[in-house]
């Protein structure tokens, strides 16, 4: 006759339940302090609350796509469940002000209580001391969390695909588009990679740490990089500590990098990030006065990292609908650029609405004041006639993302295919305000693939900047030249002794 076993033999019979790992954890303490929250305030008065407030906009994408540097996203945490406390110092506005200076692209908060020693005041302290935008590090689970961010100045989220079903993932994303937030969804295998780009994450990141283990293993992002969607954005994420480091998984696809505990346990983080970048520059190339879809995509198949559209008069000018046309068409990594001369601030930006442009490069008599009310909504960079504008160019300093340093006509542009003493570039680079962030200094006028490498050494400039110089005919770009010019530019610039940190 069978009988059932005894309850104590079945108990031991059965698998032992698996421990919680340290994420169980987190996500466990994450849903409680969650349900005091909405306690406290409401989802519907949350919400109206976001909708409400006047937050200006940062795009936290659009700023990981400006290649001039390599983008990184520095991280403000105070401890980790791997490393426990890495910093007593905790000034947040002082740390975030140093990353900014240093040349970070964003910033990330952890604002996690019980393991990170975060806070969500963390986050609003962070965006309130710079101009970048700022993701929020956490354990998001609801979309509570999503307006919770949105409320306190974050311009976008972490949501772990991990943690999160596909519904909900799913939810997340569109949530954080109703916000205004950018999500950036963290993967750690090919099938989350993949639930990440069904839930429409624009934005993906790889953790080479497994959250379970905590291990960190720079070959999960070798091997997941190359598997992300062509049109999404990839973020490698830990175990990133020198440039030979950023180009590995820049090889491995990826266009932009997290990076925190080095940082944080350096002595200066400013100054941490500040020799990682110095280490892995790359000129910034841009190909200059395109009128045709060919010409644009020949230039990024040749190695430019930007390219120019003029919107002014010129042999070279073309129409928003002309670069509207193919300019999706287009690598999203290489900068699109817009040439104004005489155009209403209200007219640039249409154009650069209409034709997503990274950066509004502003010749002749605009005002610094007009400056400063463009870079609101577009970067702005500043044409400067050289040698005579550069004193006039340092108000433009505050707000500007970059100066072409050019010889220009009584019209103010330039495309004269005329030179300036370099040297006088090296002097305007020196006499740039050592507050705030690095800035984007090209050199042209007159340049040419032979004499590109002598301009750059003589300058000192971060890029080159070419039209004229490796055309056919005015408008009409000669691949050969344009593929010699970026060649020559990059070998020039990889020769060249890195430029030193800022100083404390």
């Amino acid at each position: 006759m069978l009988t059932e076993p005894s309850s104590a033999a079945a108990a031991c019979a059965a698998p032992a339940p698996a421990a919680p790992t340290i994420l169980d954890t987190i996500v466990q303490g994450k849903r409680r302090r969650l349900a005091q929250a909405e306690r406290l305030l409401p989802l519907a008065k949350l919400r109206s609350a976001v909708r409400d407030s006047r937050r200006e906009p940062r795009d936290f994408l659009a700023a990981l796509r400006n290649v001039h540097r390599p983008p990184v996203i520095a991280e403000l945490k105070r401890a980790s469940p791997s490393q426990g406390q890495m910093r007593s110092d905790f000034e947040v506005a002082a740390l975030a002000r140093a990353y900014e200076m240093a040349g970070a692209t964003a910033l990330s908060v952890l604002t996690e209580e019980d393991h990170f020693q975060g806070k969500l005041e963390y986050l609003t302290q962070a965006r309130a001391a710079t101009r970048l935008p700022v993701l929020r590090k956490d354990f998001i689970v609801s979309p509570y969390q999503v307006w919770e961010a949105a409320a306190a100045g974050a311009d976008a989220v972490l949501l772990i695909a991990a943690i999160l079903d596909d519904a909900k993932l799913a939810q997340l994303v569109r949530t954080a588009a109703r916000a205004g937030l950018t999500a950036l969804c963290e993967a750690h295998d090919l099938g989350e990679v993949e639930r990440a780009a069904r839930a429409g994450a624009e934005c993906i990141g790889v953790n080479n740490r497994n959250l379970r283990t905590l291990r960190v293993d720079l070959a999960t992002g070798e091997a997941l990089g190359p598997k992300l969607p062509p049109a999404v954005l990839g973020v490698a994420e830990s175990g990133l500590r020198s440039p030979a480091d950023l180009e590995r998984m820049a090889r491995a696809g990826f266009q932009a990098f997290l990076i925190g505990e080095p940082f944080m346990q350096a002595a200066d983080p400013g100054r941490a990030l500040a020799e990682l970048l110095a280490g892995c520059a790359v000129p910034l190339v841009k190909i200059c006065g395109l009128t045709s879809r060919g010409d644009a995509l020949q230039a990024c198949a040749a190695g430019a990292n930007a390219v120019g559209f003029v919107f002014a008069a010129s042999p070279r000018r073309v129409t928003a609908e002309q670069v509207r046309s193919f300019a999706h068409e287009l690598p999203a990594e290489v900068m699109r650029v817009g040439v104004f001369a005489g155009s209403s601030i209200a007219e640039i930006r249409m154009i650069a609405n209409a034709c997503g442009l990274h950066a509004a490069q502003l010749h002749g008599d605009y005002t610094p004041e007009e400056g400063r009310q463009l870079a609101a909504h577009v970067p702005v960079w500043r044409a400067v006639p050289m040698p005579q504008g550069a004193k006039a160019a340092l108000a433009w300093a505050p707000f500007t993302e970059g100066f072409v340093l050019d010889t220009a006509g009584p019209d103010g542009l330039g495309g004269r295919g005329m030179t300036f003493d370099w040297k006088a570039a090296h002097a305007f680079l020196e006499s740039l305000p050592a507050a705030g962030p690095p800035k984007t200094v090209l050199v042209a006028g007159g340049l040419t693939p032979q004499n590109v490498a002598e301009a750059l050494r003589a300058s000192g400039a971060g890029g080159a900047d070419v039209a004229t110089g490796v055309e056919a005919a005015p408008g009409r770009k000669n691949p050969e030249r344009v593929s010699a010019f970026c060649r020559a530019a990059r070998l020039a610039f990889r020769a060249r002794p890195a430029a030193a940190p800022p100083q404390p």
